[in-house]
Parts: structure tokens; C-alpha cells; sequence
């Protein structure tokens, strides 16, 4: 997107040894992409380019190449023009970025960059020419529509077409060079290169190094992968081509969390992409589904995830050891210094007596009590021994027969059995779901047979004995006339096609042992019903099966699990151990051992359990499921996934140390989207990259957090004046910085602080208080001169000198963009953050009309309207910004942030005041919460200071947790004066249930508590039984904000007055969840005015949410109080006869409540569910 010094090469992949298995996790910072980043240019702008100037920059670059004489051959791309004058080797054609660089910066590219930015009538900087050149180069190469551009296309070549689906992302570049040069808009030498430069700027995901063979595109590992990467390339652009597949996958994480709306969108396309791979949608150019679709898919994507997490827990099951049970066991019987694994004991020996008859039963020699519990015995008997550790345990001894060992080990034995036919099941289904599209068709609508291959030794006697069955499984499947035939091998997680041969069944012999015959053998280990779902089917074939929870996927699974043939009698029967002790753990081991030669990539799963990782792999492991661990130790230690919901999921995966998997949430595509996609305007060039919210984190930080626009006017020093506002792009509008240059406004980008593009219809928003710059029409006559300002540079304040120092100037742009120049007085006062000044005529020398002040850079506005100067009618300070509605209703997440220096003329003196006594009982807090009560008594919250509870220590908790507030029940005291001033007024407090305080019918209600700087959150719609009052502590210069987070959740916070940035407007777009619903701020309660109007009082205030069950909805309700009284003590006994007053209080004598306010909280519906409208991904 932009130039930055240096460049860096492909990052070498590392070596397969210890000392390279963790770097990747510490290098990707040092990855730094080209300084020409994603090679889109001037495509890749914040603000991109209309259809009409991207028509422009084909024309003049087709123009530009038309005029290129002799070319060396008739079937030439771009490039090729390029390269006839810069020439490049074969070895500098290898380094793909330098060699683009080279034909760039070229005398060719350098003039097609001109010709393009010549005809656009672009602002020209030191980068300028390139950027032009670089979309130029893509915009010829680009074979489709400029007013509907396709998401996954590059030049005509469909990136996500189903000759793709279950194919390595090698094999999609190498389709992409051979389509270049069929398609004549490269030559084979220059095929390659054409092919990195289409792919950096529009599918960087496919030029990552060292990719898995197995990373199959559509699978659900391509689809961590997609998301992965589009995160990373929207924050760093042209990063994406420099890193390996481990540094990607290890930076997934931080990655999504940057910016959580580029996130959902990176996810929302992916998803489509996976949904269309896997049979769940149809592919639509457009790529316009509905919310139920993608919400239809998101199921079957999560579902997936969990079937495959529990897939790799099941297949990672230990097997039971007779050993440790049996220890278990002992160690329950025994206590003290007990040797459970010496061979002290021997049987006695038996001779008959009361009817029962002992015998040895072949147990000679000394034997351990390990050995006795591990072997089990349907009756007791009888042991000696001369060790004086076991002769005071032997009766216990004698009863060890009822330990159940083989019992509880043959239990867990079959248990582990079990879940490994589950995991095998779960794998074949994914298989065979990753196959290509081909291959999943033949398998889904085609006649299936399965063939065994099987050892046989002759035994001499006209017969043969079998010695052993194959673990692969031969899959021949006819459809039409076409037979093909594959081989699945668990083992090695693959499912391949082979050649056909006749030969399916066959047999043939060992060459160099004529006794041993193999055999290829027809499978028929099903009944009818089986074989009937077998058959070929009459589907529709164009349909894409969804192949992986379907009825045939599931049959074929089904039978792999019985070819494998894991209840087979005789395993059993050695498993359970008919003869010696030693050889029955000896079968048990060879079942053991037998089973888990099949899990997929068993061998590297066991050097990372015993700690080898450099035996394991290289940084990061993918194993056939797909998931991505730096070892897979963690994956047997989690427990089965039960309820498939994203939360249960996400948790699972971060126990299991998978790295980079992808839990889909809530998925709300439309949100900021709408608009910018419909109409006839197509804003999303490239997609995620431009829908995230970087501009608006951008213009916050120009804003600064105390709005004092620092950022803004350092821009404006360098390029001229800078403004926030708004420009038009089509039918559109978008948020964005503005430089005047030669009476037009140019954008600029903030990342690096450089003029770009043509120029355009720019309208500068408001600047604080909700306020633009005054009109220049209505001062028109005391304009002067903009030479007067030519070659001056404003101060920090906004304000030109003289070269000569003796007159002073402002500049004004109004909301029309509309530039003037006044000249000013020079008694300005000015501060840090704040300066005011007064117009002076020119016709007569003499100052004009009210004091200025500046409301953002070159925007100035009348002190009046701040509060300070004379004004015709009393107003009340406006509100306190403008804010954006978004798309679905609700408001731009964003108060004022008003700086103590900006109040500090107000005064905070409400008269002389008393420390009084005062009485308490309970009042009606339904009526002090509303109507003449409200509008008339102060409600005082300082019982909430942890000091008047009956126990601080214990409360406190409750009262200051920030993260989720608290609910309590509420009651209301009336507080009575009395002595130098008598007046009354209410005092909110919570009920010490725990000492023993009972609610009443009419003084206590249930609510949500928000503790100051913190926030809560609260049903959008509560139940008859749920809290339905939110309550927080007074305000000073706080805010109280409400956003909706979803359709059934609300965050009340409280914003501390001075922290406005740190914890409102600078937190991340998914603190905010869908936007503002409602807020409270300083300028609705904390400001009081003189007769004329001044703004010449501090005031405080109390407010608090209820929620109108009969409207449906909650409303803030506030009053802005005068002088409000502050209790200084308080307890809730009375004080005794002739005892001081236990209550006491700070009065006003003038206190009095100067206004009330309701404010709705507006709350949407999802905008999805409205009418099924339709969702566009990013193109």
C-alpha cells in the first residue's frame, strides 16, 4: 500500500533441528515486507479508487504500452513490455519482488506511472509515480468487470474454481502461470513473476513458504490459514508473501485480535469459500447469500471443528495399564513402607480341610503383591512370607483376589477401543471430505466395492494360513463408465488414487518365498442393507456433495472400522490372557501397539509426547485433522467436547494448544458492510483490508484523546491545511483527512503521512462540542486576502503572524469546505489547549462581534456557544459531538472528551455551607426515582462509600469490580436537616442481606451496580424476575454510555470524567459491540448558566437506567443538581439521649435540582434477520 525504506527477502525455512523449532515464533516481527508492500498501488489507497478512475488508469496505461514499438513477440503480458528495456536475468527473475521492483522503477514503468498519473490529475510525491504504476500494471492484467469485481479472481483465473477444491497451493499457482500464457497476457519466461505479482496483492495466502503438502485449499485448515493471513495483510500490507506457514500461524491469534471487524469479515469470505467447497452453498459471483445461509454454514463449520477436535482426542486415548491399576488398588489397601513390587510372598501349600481345598494352580516361586493384584482371582489364597513389612498385612493379603484388576482393565481396555473406532470414523469422514471434487463425487454417487489385502503361508497340507491383513483399505468405485480405484491408508492420513488394474481381486506370490501367496480380496463384512447404500446413485451429478456428513461418507467410514477388525476373537482372547502372565501382557501390548500404528502421524505425535521435538517437525506440527500444535501432548489430556457450542470449542482448543484454529462466533456480515457494497458504487477493491475500522482508529488518533488535534496540525504544518471531514465517493460517504493544496482538497494517509490520489469532494466534519467552522458566508465582508496567509506557517494555536510581526490572522473552512482568511486583534488569549480571538474589520481597522475559539484545526467557532461570552437567549451548551448513524440504527461509539483546562473558567463555589445533622428512614424509592420527587430532591449515592457498611472489607468487592459490576437489592432513605439549614433530600443504598436487612414491597428494588470507570452488562429485554434498575455512583464530569453488543446483551459503563479515551473511545470496535445505544455526558448535567446565558457553573449529577416494561425498554434517567449535599457520617442506628448526631452532612442552603432528563436507549435488531437481506463479502 505505501513505501517504507528497505526491503527484505524470502525468509529461508527453517532447519529440521532443535535449535529452529522456536524462532519462527520470534522472527515474524523482523518480517518486513517490501517497501512497495501488496504491489496494488494506488489500488490498495485507504480511500480507493472510484470505477471511473480505475476505467482512467487502464486507459492511460493501455495507452502508454499501445505507443511501446517492436516487441519481441506477439503473445506478450505487461511485464514483458517492461522487461524489454530493464532486461532481467534468469536469476534476478527468481527474486520475485526485486525483479518487480526493478521493472517498476524502470524507465518504462516510470513513465506508465506518469502517463496514469497525468490522466487521473493525481497529486504527485515522491511515491506517486509508482503507486500509479503499480495499479496500472494490475489494472491490464485484470480480465473482468471494474463495476462488479470477483473476490477470488486474479486476471480471468478463478483462485477458488473446483478444479482447485482439494488441491496443495502449488498446484493452484502452476494452473495460474500455465492460464497466463494460454491466455497471452504473459510469456512463459515472465509467467511465473506475473503470477507472484497478481497473488501479493490479491491472494498472499497462496505464496506463503513451507506449506504443508497435506494443506489442501477448501479444507477447514486452508480455511485457518485464509483467515490467518488476511488479518496479518490488513494491518502489515505485503507482509503475508515474506512468512512461512509457521509464522503465520503462530502470529493467527494476535492478528484477529487487532482489529476484531477485520477479523469478521476475513472470516465471514472464508467461510463462504469453505461452505461452497464443502456442498453447503452454491457459488454465486456476487456473493450475496442470506444470514440464515451463512448462519447455516457456520453450524456445519463449527460442528466439523468439534467432530475433528474429538476426532484427535479419541485417537489420542491411552490405553489402560494392568500395572497402574493394580498400584492404584494396593495403595488403597495398604498404608506405611509397604514393597509392592518385590518377590517376597509364596503360596502356601494347600491341604484340605472344612470342604474347601486350597491349590498352588501353578503359582511356584516367590511372587510381589504387584504380581498377585495383576493377576486376579476368582477365589482366595492363602500366602507366607519371612519379610516383616508384609507378616502383619498377610490376611489382607489373602483377600487380594477381590481387587478386580483384569475386570476394571479389561473395561477401560474395550472403552479406549471404542473411542478409537469413534476417532477412525471421524477421520475417514474428513478424509474424504478434503478429496478433490472429482474424487468426493465418484465416492458419493458411484457404485462402491472394497477389496482386503491379506498374507497367506502355505501349511504344507493343500492349505494356506493367514498371517496377516493389510491396514489399507482398496476403494474401487464405477460411476458411468468410468472406474477408478483408491487406497486408504490411515496410517498415513491420505486417502490415494491408484491405477486400475484388472487385477482387483487377485493374488500373487513372494518371489523369494514361494509358501507366502498375497491376496487381493473382495470386503463383504456387511449385511444387504450395507450393500445397498453401495450402489450408484441417481443424483444429479453437477450437484457438489456435501461430502462429509453424508449417508455414503458414513457407510464408507463404517466399513473401514470393520476391516480393521479390531473385535477380532483371537486379539481378545490373547488381549484377556489364556496362558502365562507374561504373555498375556505381552498380547495386550501387541493390540496396543497395533492400534496405534494407525493413527495418522503417529511417530511425530510420539516424539513430541517424550519431548523430541526436533525428531517431530520443524516449528509448527499439522497433522491430518489439520490442526496446528508446536506438540501434541496437550490434545490426549482434553477431555471430549459434549455440547458443540463456540465457547465449549474455543476452550477445547485452548487447552489442546492447537495454534490458529478458528471457532466462529457470532457472525453479523451486513454490520458496516451495507452501503458500502450496494448501489452503484463497489468501494471493496480488495476486500477486508479497507472494511476494517483503520480509518477511524486513524482519525481518533489525529483527533488526540483530549481532542486537542496535535497529530492534525503537525500534518497541517507539513502539507497545509489538514482536516477531518468527509469525502464523497459516488453515492457514498466515508470518513477520512483532507489536505487543501491549490484550492482542492487531496486525501491523505495517515499510516505514512503522505498526499495521494486526484482530488475530490471534501466536506469537514465538526470539531468538539459537535461544532464546524463558522460560515464564511455571513462574515464575507471581513475576509481578506488568502496572500496575506502565503508563506506563513500557523502556530500550535492555529494562528498566522506577519512576517513583520505586527498583524495576526486565522483561517476558516466551513462545512462546505469553504476557505477564508480573517484578520484578529492581537490581545488572543491562548493556552495549550484552548485559544480565543476577535475578527477585526478591515474596512475600518475595528474589532467585530463575539470572541472566537478554535473547535478543531482552521475551524472556529463563537465563544458564546462554549460558555463565556455574552449570547442574545440563554442556551444550553449543545450537544457535545456529532455523532455517525450507522448502518443498523444505532450511533457511532464516541463521547466528548472535555479537559478540566476547558471547564476551568466555571466556577464550583454554590455558597457558604453547614455541616449539619440530618435523620434517615426509609422512603418510597419508586417515588423518589420519578416524576415531582425526582425533579425536586437530590439523590445522594455516598452510602455507597465502603466505610458506611456494616463490613468495609467485605462489601468492597462488590462495590468496585469493574469487570461486570455486581447485582444487589436497592432501597431509598429520606435524609431531614436540621440546625443552621433545613432542607431534605434521598440517598440511595444496597441491602446488607448478609446482616440480616429484608427487602420491602415499596422502598427496594433489584439492579445491576456499574462500579466508577467500570462497566456492566444487562439483558436488552430482562424477565419479570431479572434485575430492571441500573444504578452507578454520582457524577463530577463523567459519562454514563450505553452500547448494544448483540441482540440480547447491553454494556452500561461509566466513563470517568479525563479517561474518556482510555476507556470509551479509544478501546477496540468489539468492546463496542453493535454501537451507541444511549449516553449521558458532561454537557447534559454538568454545566449552569447565568440570564444571559453564560455558561458560569460546575454542577453535578445522579443517573441511573430503568427498564420500561410497558414501552419495552430501558431509559436513562438523570438529574443535573446544584450544590447536591455530601454525607460526611452515617450509621444506621439512631444516636442516644444526649450523644452527638451519628449522621451528619455538608449542606447548601441554596441546593436545589436545576433540570431532569429521560434519554431512550435505542436498541436494533440483528439487521440480518430483518427480512433475510442479503450479506456481500468483500470483493
Amino acid at each position: 500500500m505505501s513505501e517504507s525504506n528497505g526491503s527484505v527477502s524470502n525468509t529461508a525455512a527453517a532447519e529440521n533441528n532443535e535449535s529452529n523449532a522456536v524462532p519462527a515464533y520470534f522472527e515474524v516481527d523482523e518480517v518486513v515486507p517490501h517497501r512497495f508492500g501488496d504491489f496494488g498501488g494506488a489500488l490498495s489507497w485507504p480511500m480507493p479508487l472510484s470505477v471511473s478512475q480505475k476505467g482512467n488508469v487502464l486507459l492511460a496505461a493501455s495507452h502508454y504500452l499501445n505507443r511501446i514499438e517492436n516487441p519481441e513477440s506477439a503473445y506478450i503480458g505487461v511485464l514483458d513490455y517492461l522487461n524489454g528495456e530493464v532486461r532481467l536475468s534468469d536469476d534476478a527473475l527468481r527474486d520475485a519482488p526485486s525483479a518487480l521492483e526493478k521493472l517498476i522503477t524502470g524507465a518504462r514503468g516510470q513513465a506508465l506511472g506518469l502517463a496514469v498519473q497525468n490522466r487521473l490529475n493525481g497529486i504527485a510525491t515522491d511515491v506517486s509515480v509508482n503507486e500509479y504504476a503499480m495499479a496500472g500494471i494490475q489494472l491490464v492484467l485484470y480480465q473482468g468487470s471494474l463495476e462488479d469485481p470477483q473476490r477470488n479472481t486474479v486476471a480471468g483465473f478463478d483462485l477458488a474454481g473446483e478444479k482447485h477444491w482439494g488441491k496443495p497451493a502449488s498446484a493452484i499457482f502452476n494452473n495460474l502461470v500455465e492460464y497466463l500464457v494460454k491466455a497471452h497476457l504473459s510469456s512463459r519466461r515472465m509467467a511465473q513473476l506475473t503470477a507472484n505479482l497478481l497473488l501479493v496483492w490479491k491472494a498472499p495466502a497462496l505464496l506463503i513458504s513451507d506449506l504443508p503438502d497435506h494443506l489442501k485449499y477448501g479444507s477447514a485448515a486452508w480455511f485457518n490459514l485464509a483467515v490467518a493471513a488476511q488479518t496479518i495483510e490488513a494491518q502489515t500490507p505485503g507482509k503475508v508473501a515474506y512468512m512461512t506457514f509457521a509464522q503465520v500461524m503462530a502470529s493467527a491469534e494476535s492478528a484477529a485480535q487487532a482489529d476484531p471487524d477485520v477479523t469478521l469479515r476475513a472470516q465471514t469470505a472464508a467461510l463462504v469459500d469453505w461452505g461452497v467447497v464443502n456442498g453447503l452453498l452454491g457459488k454465486r459471483s456476487d456473493d450475496l447469500y442470506t444470514h440464515s445461509q451463512l448462519e447455516d454454514v457456520k453450524t456445519h463449520f463449527n460442528d466439523q471443528l468439534a467432530d475433528r477436535l474429538n476426532a484427535s482426542i479419541q485417537l489420542n486415548s491411552e490405553f489402560p495399564s494392568r500395572k497402574e491399576i493394580a498400584l492404584a488398588r494396593l495403595k488403597e489397601r495398604f498404608t506405611g513402607d509397604v514393597p509392592f513390587e518385590e518377590r517376597l510372598l509364596e503360596q502356601e501349600t494347600a491341604e484340605g480341610g472344612d470342604g474347601v481345598f486350597l491349590s498352588a494352580d501353578g503359582w511356584n516361586g516367590k511372587y510381589s503383591l504387584l504380581d498377585i493384584a495383576m493377576t486376579g482371582s476368582s477365589r482366595p489364597r492363602r500366602w507366607k512370607t519371612r519379610d516383616a513389612r508384609l507378616l502383619l498385612h498377610l490376611n489382607t493379603i489373602n483377600e487380594l483376589h477381590n481387587l478386580d484388576v483384569p475386570q476394571t482393565f479389561q473395561t477401560r481396555f474395550d472403552n479406549t477401543l471404542g473411542k478409537l473406532k469413534d476417532g477412525v470414523r471421524l477421520t475417514i469422514s474428513h478424509l474424504i471430505s478434503e478429496l478433490p471434487l472429482e474424487d468426493r463425487k465418484n465416492l458419493e454417487y458411484g457404485g462402491v466395492t472394497f477389496f482386503q489385502h491379506k498374507t497367506y503361508k502355505s501349511n504344507g497340507h493343500w492349505g494356506k494360513d493367514l498371517q496377516s491383513t493389510d491396514a489399507k483399505l482398496t476403494i474401487k468405485t464405477e460411476l458411468g463408465r468410468d472406474t477408478t480405484v483408491y487406497n486408504i491408508h490411515l496410517n498415513r492420513g491420505v486417502i490415494e488414487r491408484v491405477e486400475f488394474t484388472q487385477a482387483v481381486p487377485g493374488e500373487s506370490y513372494d518371489t523369494g518365498s514361494p509358501s507366502i501367496q498375497y491376496a487381493t480380496e473382495s470386503f463383504h463384512a456387511f449385511d444387504k442393507s450395507v450393500a445397498a447404500k453401495l450402489l450408484p446413485t441417481t443424483a444429479i451429478l453437477s450437484t457438489t456433495p456435501a461430502s462429509y456428513a453424508s449417508a455414503r461418507t458414513q457407510t464408507i467410514a463404517d466399513v473401514f472400522v470393520k476391516h480393521l477388525d479390531l473385535d477380532n476373537e483371537k486379539i481378545l482372547k490373547d488381549a484377556k490372557g489364556q496362558t502365562t502372565k507374561e504373555r498375556e501382557d505381552a498380547a495386550a501390548q501387541r493390540v496396543i501397539d497395533f492400534v496405534l500404528d494407525l493413527i495418522p502421524f503417529k511417530s511425530a505425535i510420539s516424539n513430541f509426547i517424550k519431548g523430541n521435538y526436533a525428531e517431530g517437525a520443524v516449528d509448527l506440527f499439522m497433522d491430518v485433522l489439520g490442526f496446528v500444535t508446536a506438540g501434541a501432548g496437550a490434545v490426549a489430556k482434553v477431555a471430549k467436547i459434549g455440547a458443540k457450542t463456540a465457547s465449549a470449542i474455543g476452550k477445547t482448543l485452548k487447552a489442546a494448544k492447537i495454534i490458529g484454529a478458528v471457532v466462529i462466533g457470532e457472525l453479523n456480515p451486513l454490520s458496516g458492510l451495507t452501503g458500502l457494497v450496494t448501489g452503484g458504487t463497489r468501494l471493496l477493491g480488495k476486500g477486508v483490508n479497507f472494511v476494517g475500522n483503520q480509518s477511524l482508529h486513524y482519525l481518533n488518533k489525529l483527533r488526540g484523546a483530549s481532542g486537542s488535534y496535535d497529530l492534525l496540525r503537525v500534518a497541517g504544518r507539513q502539507h497545509g491545511p489538514t482536516l477531518i471531514g468527509v469525502w464523497k465517493l459516488g453515492e457514498e460517504s466515508v470518513d477520512g483527512v483532507g489536505v487543501l493544496k491549490n484550492g482542492q482538497f487531496y486525501q491523505l494517509n495517515p499510516v505514512n503521512n503522505r498526499l495521494y490520489g486526484p482530488p475530490g469532494d471534501f466536506r469537514p466534519k465538526p470539531g468538539r462540542l459537535g461544532l464546524g467552522g463558522l460560515d464564511n458566508k455571513d462574515l464575507g465582508r471581513f475576509a481578506v486576502k488568502a496572500s496575506e496567509i502565503a508563506g506563513l506557517e500557523a502556530n500550535a494555536q492555529g494562528i498566522f503572524r506577519s512576517a513583520d510581526g505586527e498583524r495576526f490572522y486565522i483561517r476558516n473552512f466551513d462545512e462546505t469546505g469553504t476557505e477564508a482568511v480573517y484578520q484578529i486583534r492581537n490581545d488572543f488569549t491562548r493556552s495549550s489547549d484552548f485559544t480565543d480571538v476577535i475578527l477585526v474589520d478591515p474596512a475600518t481597522n475595528r474589532t467585530h462581534g463575539a470572541r472566537l475559539w478554535q473547535v478543531a484545526p482552521d475551524q472556529w467557532q463563537p465563544l458564546a456557544i462554549r460558555g463565556g461570552n455574552l449570547t442574545d437567549e440563554i442556551k444550553w451548551i449543545p450537544s457535545p459531538i456529532t455523532r455517525q448513524r450507522l448502518q443498523n440504527g444505532l450511533s457511532e461509539p464516541i463521547i466528548e472528551a472535555i479537559t478540566t483546562s476547558e471547564v476551568a473558567h466555571l466556577s464550583r463555589n454554590w455558597g457558604d455551607y453547614h455541616i449539619v445533622p440530618f435523620t434517615a428512614s426509609p422512603t418510597n424509592i419508586h417515588h423518589a426515582l420519578s416524576g415531582t420527587e425526582f425533579a425536586q430532591l437530590s439523590i445522594s449515592c455516598d452510602l455507597f462509600n465502603s466505610k458506611f457498611w456494616s463490613n468495609p472489607l467485605e462489601k468492597n468487592s462488590l462495590l468496585t469490580n469493574r469487570e461486570g459490576g455486581a447485582t444487589m437489592i436497592f432501597s431509598m432513605q429520606r435524609m431531614k436537616t436540621t440546625g443552621a439549614v433545613k432542607t431534605e433530600f434521598n440517598a440511595l443504598r444496597a441491602l446488607e442481606l448478609q446482616a440480616g436487612e429484608v427487602p420491602g414491597k415499596i422502598d427496594s428494588v433489584h439492579g445491576f451496580w456499574v462500579a466508577q470507570g467500570g462497566y456492566v452488562d444487562i439483558p436488552v429485554h430482562p424477565g419479570w424476575a431479572d434485575a430492571d434498575h441500573v444504578f452507578t455512583p454520582g457524577f463530577g464530569g463523567c459519562s454514563f454510555v450505553v452500547d448494544q453488543m448483540g441482540d440480547s446483551t447491553l454494556r452500561v459503563r461509566h466513563v470517568e470524567g479525563s479517561k474518556e479515551a482510555a476507556q470509551y473511545n479509544n478501546l477496540s470496535p468489539h468492546e463496542h459491540g453493535m454501537g451507541q445505544s444511549a449516553a449521558m455526558e458532561f454537557t447534559d448535567y454538568g454545566v449552569g448558566f447565568d440570564l444571559n446565558g453564560n455558561a458560569d457553573t460546575m454542577l453535578t449529577g445522579f443517573s441511573y437506567l430503568k427498564y420500561d416494561r410497558a414501552a419495552k425498554q430501558w431509559k436513562i434517567h438523570y438529574q443535573s443538581q446544584y450544590g447536591a449535599p455530601v454525607i460526611n457520617s452515617y450509621s444506621k442506628n439512631d444516636a442516644g439521649w444526649f450523644k452527638p448526631s451519628t449522621r451528619m452532612a455538608l449542606v447548601y442552603p441554596q441546593t436545589h435540582i436545576v433540570k431532569t432528563g429521560t434519554k431512550p436507549v435505542i436498541t436494533v435488531a440483528n439487521v440480518a434477520k430483518r427480512g433475510e437481506v442479503y450479506a456481500a463479502i468483500p470483493a
